[in-house]
């Protein structure tokens, strides 16, 4: 019972070396192109090695006859062997997550801190030849000399001192390169706590330092094995010790592949997974066979002259034929496990798809795009960039339509053609339209582009560094890339869609805003003048026009109309209005100069307004006693004056307003008899078009004024507004204004 309980600790040993080993060479299969990679598939065969051989001892030890010569240890042995842990430790932090500095620099640093530990595998390789020359050296002389019992004796005495000194100069070294382990393992502790500085997420840290945990550990264990070996058995009974220098190694390669297979540690995880899926597969297979395929074939073999190796043959056939279904239905579980995984490649794609459908801005896109991407690639470089039309990477990037690589996308130089082939063959339609880039064009440490692309055009790209590992961007993660270039390139629509939505509900209610605003401008109910009859009616093509229009009661006597038109519409033009009414109302001193009044209006839009921005304006001062209508026009629609059933326009007109920087306006002068109206209107009137295509005119308006010449003012105003839009159905397509003032029409 007592050897049992003795094999436990050799077997768990053995099981946690070969597992340490395997993984190894298995990291170093799937990743030998990335330096850390490499540097920790050598940590692993070093650390699996070290238990290896504890337990290999400990195992013949507890199995060999009497008498039997052996190793007292061979973990102390072969220590010149799994010593080199140690400096592939090292090695790992000079290159995780990139090369350090001193390594870029000084690039033979790799190899020099192997040279100590090849030297001291030389040493213990060559230690006992050279030790045996030298113990030879004596007797040589003694042979060329007479031989006496003297010679002898001395001989003895010098083997003597020489096996003291050898073992001597051994302690010494061994004691000496324990510290320059330590030495090592301290400086790499260092690298890797400074290296947490340069990871691009959290989940990169978390890995970092539960290796950093594992190798403290094993630093820790490593100091005490030594220290406990080099004292005696006053610390601790060299079994034990031994155990304990056993356990660093495996605390060191154990959290390595911890963190390699459950925290996705160098980015390798599911591709060991599925080595350990096929390996013990293959285990599998072996055992049927052995236990099943070889008993079988043997007892048919007794009764048949086919023979044995046929029915091995035929039998294996069988088996791989029976156990496919099999072999499938575990790779669909795998496959099963690794996509619910939290840490799997595809659920951190769909995370990050989710992050980006609900992106409301590009800076939130942008944001979900570089976090996630370095979150599931472990890029050291992500960037999201918009491109113009017309740029050569994004036409570069449009022929190639997904994911392509730097290497892809340079122009690379084409040997030179024989002169014969030359004139025969030219270069393809194809090849020309891909124009492929110089490096110059394509920006730097990018290793990977991602179009995005909206209607054929590559409207942006995603821009991706190496991995921290220095692995490449394998073909699942690409496939990846493709699907999610398509849901940015939604989301891109989505924000700018969003984006005109939020700016045409802000512009609709400045739009409503800027119309109240004009509608105060504007008379809200026509002043009451003795006499006379006010009405005016603007209505704009949209929230808010150009047209403008007022009633002044200057004083007792006289009576300001005015009716302007701006070019344009929208707030622009009802600025200009704005404009125009504050001069009209301030301008005291020429209210009752109709043409002084326009040359200071006309000085004032030229002055403050482009060249494509003008005004026409109608102008008139009434003499309420008199009824004299006094005005000025600048190159607005002719007014009407409707008198004894006749309606007669006002024809006198000079520029518009705004063209040029003076003018002098003229001022005429036309009565008004009782029973008359003043019509004056803008444009909006007399272009309102029907579906037909025709246009309302003057005569269309003159006709209607001649038909009701004894209607109100309000009356006479909203007949010609309900005429002209009954003509064009109901709808405006410009800015509509008119004014009526009558006189003697209105009832007291």
């Amino acid at each position: 019972m007592s050897g049992t309980h003795s094999l436990i600790f050799p077997i768990l040993y053995l099981l946690c070396g070969i597992v340490i080993f395997l993984l190894g060479l298995t990291l170093l299969r799937v990743g030998r192109s990335s330096a850390p990679t490499r540097a920790a598939a050598l940590m692993l065969f070093f650390a699996g090695l070290g238990p290896l051989l504890s337990a290999s001892g400990m195992i013949l030890q507890h199995s060999l006859r009497e008498g039997t010569v052996l190793f007292t240890s061979m973990l102390e042995n072969f220590e010149y062997l799994w010593e080199f842990y140690f400096p592939s430790l090292l090695l790992f932090a000079l290159t995780f997550p990139r090369e350090n500095r001193a390594l870029q620099r000084f690039p033979a640093l790799g190899f020099l801190i192997f040279l100590p530990y090849v030297l001291h595998l030389m040493a213990f390789m060559f230690g006992d030849t050279m030790l045996d020359e030298l113990s030879r050296l004596p007797r040589a002389l003694a042979g060329a000399a007479n031989n006496s019992r003297g010679s002898d004796i001395a001989i003895s005495g010098f083997d003597a001192v020489v096996g003291a000194m050898v073992r001597l100069l051994e302690s010494v070294h061994r004691a000496l390169f324990a510290i320059v382990n330590i030495v090592y393992s301290v400086i790499a502790l260092d690298l890797l706590w400074r290296s947490q500085n340069g990871l691009p997420n959290r989940r990169l840290i978390r890995q970092l330092r539960t290796v950093g945990i594992g190798v403290a550990a094993s630093l820790a264990c490593y100091t005490l094995a030594k220290t406990s070996l080099m004292m005696g058995a006053r610390v601790l009974p060299v079994s034990r010790s031994q155990a304990v220098l056993s356990l660093s190694l495996v605390a060191s390669g154990g959290t390595i592949a911890y963190a390699v297979i459950r925290q996705q540690f160098l980015g390798v995880r599911h591709l060991l997974q599925r080595a350990v899926l096929y390996l013990f597969l293959a285990v599998v297979l072996g055992a049927i066979y052995i236990l099943a395929v070889r008993p079988v074939t043997s007892f048919f073999a007794q009764y048949s002259a086919v023979g044995q190796t046929a029915f091995e043959a035929g039998f294996v056939v069988l088996v791989v034929l029976a156990f496919q279904p099999v072999i499938e239905r575990v790779e669909g579980l795998l496959e099963s496990a690794l996509v619910r995984s939290r840490g799997s490649i595809p659920r951190r794609f769909k995370l990050l798809g989710d992050g980006v459908a609900a992106a409301g801005t590009f800076e939130s896109l942008d944001e979900a795009v570089v976090k996630g991407l370095r979150d599931a690639l472990d890029a050291t470089d992500v960037r999201l960039t918009m491109l113009s039309v017309g740029d050569p990477l994004a036409a570069a990037l449009a022929e190639a339509a997904e994911p392509a690589r730097r290497v892809e996308l340079l122009r690379v130089p084409q040997p030179p053609r024989p002169r014969r082939l030359r004139r025969k063959k030219r270069a393809t339609p194809e090849v020309a339209a891909r124009a492929p880039l110089d490096a110059d064009q394509l920006p730097p440490r990018v290793e990977l582009f991602v179009p995005v692309m909206q209607e054929g055009n590559c409207v942006a790209y995603v821009a991706l560094g190496e991995k921290v590992y220095g692995l490449a961007y394998g073909a699942e993660e690409m496939g990846h890339l493709a699907v999610l270039s398509t849901q940015i390139g939604a989301a891109l629509l989505n924000i700018r869609l969003l984006k005109e939505s939020v700016e045409r509900k802000v512009f609709e209610e400045e739009l409503r805003i800027a119309r109240q605003i004009q509608m105060k401008m504007l008379p809200g109910q026509p002043p009451v003048v003795p006499g006379f009859g006010l009405y005016g009616v603007a209505v704009p093509s949209r929230q808010v026009g150009g047209d403008y229009y007022d009633f002044i009661v200057v004083d007792e006597r006289w009576l300001v109309v005015v009716v302007a038109d701006v070019s344009g519409k929208g707030i622009p033009a009802s600025l200009l209005t704005a404009t125009l009414q504050a001069t009209v109302r301030t301008g005291a001193d020429v209210q009752l100069n109709p043409a002084r009044m326009l040359a200071r209006l006309n000085r004032l839009i030229y002055q403050n307004t482009s060249a494509s921005e003008f005004a026409t304006a109608f102008y008139g001062v009434i003499d309420i006693e008199t009824g004299t209508l006094r005005y000025a026009n600048a190159g607005h629609e002719f007014p009407f004056v409707v008198a004894a059933g006749r309606a007669a326009q006002l024809e006198e007109s000079g520029i518009v307003l705004g063209c040029v920087a003076e003018f002098d306006y003229t001022e005429y002068e036309v009565p008004m008899p009782d029973g008359s109206a003043l019509v004056v209107f803008t444009d909006g009137v007399t272009d309102s078009e029907s579906r037909a295509g025709e246009n309302y005119g003057a005569e269309r308006l003159r006709q209607l004024l001649e038909s009701d010449g004894s209607a109100s003012a309000r009356d006479l105003c909203r007949r010609v507004i309900e005429d002209v839009r009954t003509f064009g159905d109901g709808e405006n397509q410009d800015d509509l204004t008119l004014v009526v003032l009558t006189r003697g029409r209105e009832k007291a």
